[in-house]
């Protein structure tokens, strides 16, 4: 037995080769090999074979029973950047869209640099008459960066399903609540907006109340300060909510061309999309709400979200 366990640690445990274990012992190669299979016949040596996307399963299980949601996709971190990480749940999200999209659907697009990459990502192996619109208003011609420019990104996804594309060419933000209706009066925005009461998916990126690097404050610095002040972690489609999952209603809101929460949370697919262990409480808040049916995280940022909510769930 000494032999056995001896020979199966020098071989398991320091790494050794059987011809090296033969030679330090004096004895044969063969009968190294023969005491290795002798040790696992014994029980002396067990194998464990760990499949790392079971660990995703339980996470993205764990999430969706504690959130009540439909679908959650946990998708594996890059230690080594959060860019690949982005890329690669962009990438999951944007087969999920190739695979469930049909003729006829709408889809909405909030903005944000995982949103972005899903549609750079998308390549359809066959055409869906769609309908593609934007869910808010332009971000102000100040603020540069192609994650801004929703209609641009429209127009990408309506290409890429050979779809139709529906453009919001009004601002996000207005002056006053009067220049708001009466830009809700146009025509154009109101063939738009009505396209936000049938909505099939909605995919929208999570922002936080504290930007990562390279996130672009799209609402200005002194209106996210207001909703920090209010409690805000974080929002979807510029709808922010607190880490109860409140929504957080202000005179903003009365200044803002987008969709509204009831018309949202009509939609029959709410995707919220984040990576980043950062967005922990935003999109813990975000999921508390209610607003979102389905979830696309990686795998660092779905042990802090159900870290969280299991800890809420016991307390």
């Amino acid at each position: 037995m000494g032999t056995l366990i001896q020979i199966a640690t020098l071989y398991y445990l320091e790494d050794r080769s059987q011809q090296e274990i033969a030679d330090e012992l004096g004895v044969s190669r063969s009968l190294v090999a023969l005491y290795l299979k002798k040790a696992r016949d014994q029980g002396i040596i067990r194998f464990s074979i760990i499949n790392p996307q079971d660990n995703l399963e339980d996470l993205a299980c764990g999430i969706q029973e504690l959130a009540g949601l439909h679908h959650v996709v946990v998708v594996p971190s890059s230690h080594n950047s959060s860019t690949l990480t982005r890329r690669s749940l962009a990438g999951v999200v944007a087969r999920h869209l190739e695979d469930s999209l049909k003729d006829g659907d709408v889809i909405g697009l909030g903005w944000g640099r995982t949103v972005a990459e899903v549609i750079n990502l998308l390549a359809p192996s066959r055409p869906r008459l769609v309908d593609v619109v934007p869910l808010l208003g332009e971000s102000s011609s100040g603020i540069s960066g192609s994650f801004s420019q929703i209609n641009q990104m429209v127009m990408n996804t309506a290409h890429a399903f050979n779809g139709r594309a529906h453009f919001l060419l009004v601002p996000l933000l207005v002056s006053s609540n009067t220049l708001r209706t009466s830009l809700y009066e146009d025509e154009a925005v109101k063939g738009v907006s009505s396209l936000w009461d049938r909505l099939d998916y909605a995919i929208m990126g999570v922002g936080s109340i504290v930007p990562q690097d390279g996130e672009v404050v799209y609402i200005g610095p002194e209106n996210l300060s207001m909703f920090e002040q209010q409690g805000a972690v974080g929002d979807v489609v510029v709808r922010y909510f607190n880490i109860q999952g409140s929504y957080i209603q202000t005179d903003f809101h009365d200044r803002l061309i987008g969709i509204d929460l009831p018309q949202l949370t009509r939609a029959k697919h709410r995707i919220a999309l984040a990576s980043g262990i950062e967005k922990a409480r935003a999109t813990v808040g975000v999921l508390r709400s209610g607003v979102c049916t389905d979830l696309f995280v990686d795998e660092i940022l779905a042990r802090a979200v159900l870290e969280e909510l299991s800890s809420a769930e016991k307390g």
